[in-house]
C-alpha cells in the first residue's frame, strides 16, 4: 500500500510539471514517461493525460489522474490473477481468434466501402430507387399540406384571419403574412411540403381520436380555448398506410438506400471472393 501511495504522489507532480511545460520545446515525451508498473505492464504519461479533460483545474485533474491510475492497477491485477486461474484456456484462445478475425474483416469491409462507395447519391439515383420501391414505403401516420395560425382571442384581426386562412390563394396568404407579426402569436405555412397531422394537432385544444377519419370530413378547422383562436387549412392529406411521398421521406430513403448500397457492395465482394476460390481450387469439401 506505501508503494501505491508514493505512485500516486509521483503522477500528481508530474502532471502539475507537464500543466506548467505546455509550449516549452523542452517537455518530455509522454509515451516514454513511466507512471506505474504492474508484473510486465507499464502505464505510460501519454496514456495518463490522454484520460484527464483538459478543461478540468489542477486539483481536479489530480484527482481524475489518482481515480484512472488505481483503477488501471486493479485492471491489471485482476487480469495477471485470471490469466494464472482461468481453467477453460482453450476456449479463451478461440473467443479471442474469432474476435480477431471479425475485427480484420470488418475493418476490411469499412476500407473497402469508403474506397468505392465515397460518391455522393444524386437526387435523380435516389428517385428512381423511390419508384422502384414506392409500394412498400407506406406511411406511418397522417400527413398533411396546410397552413396553421394561433391567433389571440381579441385581436383586432381575428376575423380577417378566419376569413383568409379558408382561402389557399397568394392574396389570402399575403395577407396572414403581413399581419401575423402583430396580430398572432404563431404562423406555420406549409402548402409546399408535408408535415406530421400529429405534430400540427397537438398545438391545438382538440381530441381526435381517429386523425384520417377527421380528415375527411375537415379541411378548414377552428379550435378555441380562453385566450387563442387556433386556425388550421388542410390544402392535402395522406393517412397512414397511403403511399409516402418522395419529399417526406427522402432523409429515411437515403438511409435505406445507402445501406442497401453497402450490403449489395459487400455480398457482390463476398460472392467474387467465393468464385474466385472455387475456380482456383481453394476449397475444398468433404463427402459431396
Amino acid at each position: 500500500m506505501r508503494i501505491y501511495n508514493i505512485i500516486i504522489i509521483s503522477a500528481s507532480i508530474l502532471i502539475s510539471m507537464l500543466s506548467c511545460s505546455k509550449g516549452s520545446t523542452d517537455a518530455p515525451d509522454l509515451s516514454q514517461v513511466p507512471v506505474v508498473t504492474v508484473g510486465d505492464k507499464t502505464l505510460y504519461m501519454d496514456e495518463l493525460n490522454n484520460t484527464v479533460p483538459r478543461t478540468l483545474s489542477s486539483q481536479d485533474s489530480t484527482a481524475a489522474a489518482d481515480a484512472y491510475i488505481k483503477m488501471w492497477i486493479n485492471d491489471q491485477l485482476l487480469y495477471d490473477k485470471a490469466k494464472k486461474n482461468i481453467v477453460n484456456k482453450e476456449e479463451i484462445e478461440r473467443l479471442i481468434e474469432n474476435y480477431r478475425k471479425t475485427l480484420i474483416s470488418n475493418l476490411y469491409q469499412e476500407q473497402l466501402l469508403t474506397e468505392h462507395l465515397s460518391k455522393s447519391v444524386s437526387d435523380a439515383e435516389l428517385q428512381s430507387f423511390y419508384e422502384q420501391n414506392k409500394e412498400k414505403l407506406k406511411l406511418k401516420e397522417n400527413i398533411i399540406k396546410g397552413l396553421y395560425l394561433k391567433v389571440p382571442i381579441d385581436s383586432k384581426e381575428l376575423n380577417n384571419f378566419l376569413k383568409w386562412y379558408k382561402q389557399p390563394t397568394d392574396a389570402a396568404v399575403e395577407n396572414i403574412e403581413k399581419n401575423t407579426l402583430k396580430n398572432a402569436v404563431g404562423y406555420e405555412y406549409f402548402y409546399n411540403r408535408w408535415v406530421s397531422f400529429n405534430e400540427i394537432i397537438d398545438n391545438m385544444p382538440l381530441s381526435v381520436d381517429n386523425g384520417a377519419d377527421f380528415l375527411k370530413i375537415n379541411k378548414n378547422i377552428e379550435a378555441r380555448d380562453s385566450s387563442f383562436v387556433y386556425l388550421l387549412n388542410v390544402k392535402e392529406y395522406r393517412t397512414v398506410g397511403s403511399e409516402a411521398p418522395y419529399e417526406y421521406i427522402k432523409n429515411q430513403l437515403m438511409e435505406i438506400y445507402t445501406e442497401q448500397r453497402k450490403s449489395d457492395y459487400l455480398n457482390k465482394v463476398q460472392q467474387d471472393l467465393y468464385n474466385k476460390a472455387i475456380s482456383d481450387n481453394e476449397i475444398k469439401f468433404y463427402n459431396k
